[in-house]
């Protein structure tokens, strides 16, 4: 290879250095051309560098079609003499031994240069449906010519050996027209830009005498076979519409600089009026390009995310990710990769999971963290799954100790609430829901002796011991509270048909709570000695309905002035005794509403609200 062609490529690489460094942790410059690596703070899955290097974009859209490539520039052709500053001796021959044309000066030897390509196709996309690299083939046509061609010095000399080869004044200036066959390979690394390998092979036509008018001969002509190489940056500025066929299709535009070397052997010289002696010359150029390029293709897909996603751990998005683009690209040459990724994706997914959970677990964001861990053990084998199973079981017990506190808060219910999120994965839990329902039963019941509801407060009573038998003790602690409660009220009755109905609820709190204790058994007993004793005045049902009836006008009558508002149940049970009707339903906000109704003396009713047992409003019928 040519010397300065060799410094060319040696300045180039050294200028437009390939780095491995992630876009996000560096620092650019060129449009992304040079970058510099900087720490960064993301741990990266391991064979992350070496990907960066060797697969930074294998899942990318193959680059399908190149419209049109345009290059123009300047060249200078020949160089390598003795001095460095004319052509080698055996770039031209001659039909007779004459001397030599060395090329004239540096300036006679530069030229310029229009080469363009078209039509350039991925070919084993376009037959195979596969693209191993961005390999485009196309057509080529060039042409050039040189801006001041050289004299040729020696014409003389040339006459002296044949008359005809004297034709006075003469330039040394091929222009030249080519038409070939283009190859060009795209290597990119980063977005913004990627490096244009070329080589074309074509046959070219010259015509390479000029006259002192600066006009060409007709003849001679010249007509041999060409090729070169390339090699350049190419800067993409962005993309056009996209086509109606394919929402892959858009279309992009680049710029760049090519550094090119040709090589064109003239072995065939057409000169049917042998005016000179030139039977062969090969010209070898080194030129510079600008280049404005359209092409089809190239961009990321969601294999290139997937992959992205895949080295920063985040493998369920990398997994679909990685879905995604084989279910787009079923046919990419690295979907094989993409599988592979796709297996090591499912394999690093539960620990994915459980690191997550631990992390939540941390911030004490137990919900998410329990839902990380059930996913990771749903995916995991056997092997991580007891690992995470161990951790269940750790938060289960802490939520546990966290019910246990709210049930001896008297939140009951909210203890049940949290065992019923994580009984799915913790039995302890399951065991625990009858023991906190039970209590939020007791306590229940508590609330409803403290409202003076003796009977509701028994029943539950009942249901939290038939729900947990351990409770046995705080049931019956409560039971005779109700039954002591019983009494106080029994013993104040005189009324005989209060005192029946006292008698009565006393006598089912005996045997609801087991009994009523030596001293409240002994008011029962005087209880029932008294309603013996008055059991001759009880009239018949008829005449005592009537006048239990006129009793309650008449007790309400009296009573109503002593009513207030913020009265309890029982004060009014006391004062008024057992209403005519009771109508009860629940408030919006879950508490109790009841409507008490007693008959007035005159006829009509009165109306007593109840809220949570507490009076708030009284209204009589007008």
């Amino acid at each position: 290879m040519h010397p300065r062609f060799t410094l060319y490529i040696i300045i180039l690489a050294s200028f437009f250095r390939l780095t491995a460094a992630e876009a996000d942790s560096s620092k650019s410059y060129l449009w992304g051309l040079i970058q510099f690596s900087s720490e960064s703070d993301i741990e990266y899955e391991p064979g992350y560098r070496k990907d960066q290097f060797l697969y930074r974009r294998e899942f990318h859209e193959p680059i399908k079609f190149l419209p049109a490539e345009v290059r123009y520039g300047v060249f200078i052709y020949g160089g390598g003499g003795a001095d460095g500053d004319k052509i080698k001796s055996d770039w031209m021959r001659y039909e007779d031994a004459v001397p030599g044309f060395d090329g004239g000066n540096l300036i006679a030897r530069t030229g310029h240069q229009l080469d363009i390509d078209f039509l350039k196709t991925n070919v084993f996309y376009a037959l195979i449906r596969a693209s191993w690299l961005d390999m485009q083939t196309g057509l080529n046509f060039r042409y050039s010519n040189l801006l001041i061609p050289g004299e040729i010095d020696r014409i003389e000399s040339w006459g002296s050996v044949n008359p005809n080869w004297d034709l006075g004044k003469m330039f040394f200036a091929p222009r030249v027209f080519n038409l070939g066959i283009s190859h060009t390979t795209m290597l990119q690394w980063y977005e913004p830009w990627y490096i244009d390998l070329r080589y074309t092979w074509g046959y070219a036509y010259s015509k390479f005498y000029l006259d002192s008018n600066k006009e060409f001969l007709s003849t001679p002509t010249a007509f041999g076979p060409s090729m070169s190489f390339s090699l350049g940056p190419r800067f993409i500025i962005g993309g056009g519409k996209k086509s109606n066929n394919s929402k892959n299709k858009q279309n992009r535009f680049s710029f760049g600089i090519d550094l090119r070397y040709a090589y064109t052997k003239f072995n065939d010289i057409n000169d049917p009026d042998d005016i000179t002696p030139i039977k062969q010359f090969h010209l070898q150029d080194f030129g510079i390009h600008f280049t404005f390029s359209v092409f089809y293709g190239g961009r990321l897909t969601t294999g290139d995310k997937a992959k992205s996603f895949y080295y920063r751990k985040d493998f369920m998005t990398a997994h679909e990710h990685f879905e995604t683009f084989l279910k787009d690209f079923p046919n990419h040459s690295n979907r094989k990769r993409a599988e592979d990724f796709l297996v090591l994706c499912k394999e690093k997914i539960p620990i994915q999971l459980y690191e997550e959970g631990i992390a939540f677990e941390k911030k004490g964001m137990f919900s998410k963290s329990i839902s990380r861990y059930l996913d990771a053990y749903k995916r995991a084998d056997s092997d991580i799954q007891q690992l995470i199973q161990d951790k269940l079981d750790h938060i289960a017990i802490l939520e546990i100790e966290k019910a246990d506190l709210l049930s001896a808060q008297g939140r009951a219910d909210e203890a049940v609430t949290m065992m019923e999120k994580i009984i799915h994965f913790s039995t302890a839990a399951k065991d625990k829901i009858p023991l906190y329902k039970a209590r939020h039963l007791l306590q229940q019941g508590e609330k409803a002796l403290s409202y003076g509801f003796y009977s509701k407060s028994l029943m539950l009573l009942d249901e939290a011991l038939q729900k947990d038998s351990h409770l046995e003790f705080e049931v019956n602690t409560l039971r005779y509270q109700v039954a002591t409660h019983l009494v106080e009220m029994a013993n104040k009755v005189s009324d005989h048909s209060e005192l029946r109905s006292a008698i009565q609820m006393l006598v089912d709190a005996s045997e609801m709570a087991g009994g009523l204790g030596e001293k409240n058994e002994k008011i029962l007993n005087e209880l029932l000695i008294k309603f013996n004793a008055d059991q001759d005045r009880e009239m018949t049902g008829s005449i005592d309905q009537r006048m239990n009836i006129v009793r309650q006008r008449a007790i309400v009558k009296e009573s109503t002035p002593l009513l207030t508002v913020g009265m309890t149940v029982p004060d009014i049970q006391s004062l008024l005794g057992h209403p005519k009707e009771i109508i009860e339903k629940k408030d919006n906000d879950g508490s109790s509403i009841q409507m008490w109704i007693y008959p007035l003396e005159k006829g009509g009713e009165m109306y007593l609200s109840f809220k949570d047992y507490i009076l708030f409003k009284i209204e009589k019928d007008a």
